[in-house]
């Protein structure tokens, strides 16, 4: 990886902290639960991200202060010098957040009922993957990714399908689940299939970088949008 895609894969970080901003200005204008969720989500993200930049610090900056302080005080276990424990914990918090953000703003008890399956659905993964707790540590965990992805996209599919039938569908790009649904609908369209079939693709690790953040910019992007338009809604209200 080289420099200028290092420092591109990080200045993700700064996006999700400004969602985060705009996340929390919104929630101050209207504590919705589905506003909440979204805020929680961000907040997990940001954290993630803070914690999984200390071996990295470390790796790609040993000489400097700050990363011979963390180098020296840390002790020098695969919980402290590695980060995908945190990716694989990160993951798994951010799919439940999908689903409860879909049960959420469903109105359909129908639907919400089903959304209850899926959740326990994903967390039978997500138990399985818990059992083998030193691959958690070790390794990136795929089974709950991609059961995760298949439940929030069917999820989507199922609220989209109550807006299309409704009169919301007039005023639904006005909304915050719009703009929520195209980010989290593009990231995941987009990434997924290169993790699935990375092998038998070969990307090469530019190409991963320079997907994952501009899928990370429009999704980000997409996510601010809506807290703009909402946040201005909510004072036209007032």
């Amino acid at each position: 990886m080289t420099d200028f895609e290092f420092y591109l894969k990080r200045s993700v970080l700064l996006l999700e902290v400004i969602s985060v901003i705009y996340a929390f200005i919104l929630y101050n204008l209207n504590r919705n639960r589905a506003y909440f969720i979204i805020l929680l989500l961000l907040c997990i993200t940001v954290i993630s991200e803070i914690i999984q930049m200390v071996p990295i610090i470390i790796w790609r900056f040993p000489n400097t202060v700050f990363g011979q302080f963390l180098n020296n005080e840390l002790p020098k276990t695969s919980i402290f010098r590695g980060n995908i424990w945190i990716s694989n914990i990160h993951s798994v918090l951010i799919f439940y957040c999908y689903l409860l953000f879909y049960k959420i703003v469903n109105d359909h008890k129908r639907v919400k009922r089903t959304l209850n399956v899926f959740i326990i659905l994903y967390s039978v993964f997500v138990v399985i993957e818990i059992f083998d707790f030193k691959n958690i540590l070790q390794s990136w965990l795929q089974p709950h990714m991609y059961a995760g992805v298949i439940l929030t996209l069917l999820a989507i599919f199922l609220y989209l399908m109550t807006i299309l039938k409704s009169d919301k569908i007039l005023t639904f790009h006005k909304t915050l689940p719009f703009w929520i649904t195209m980010g989290i609908l593009f990231f995941n369209l987009v990434t997924m299939p290169i993790f699935i079939f990375a092998k038998q693709l070969n990307f090469s690790a530019s190409v991963y970088v320079y997907i994952l953040v501009i899928s990370n910019y429009v999704m980000y992007g997409s996510f601010i949008i809506g807290f703009i338009i909402n946040a201005r809604e909510q004072r036209k209200l007032e």
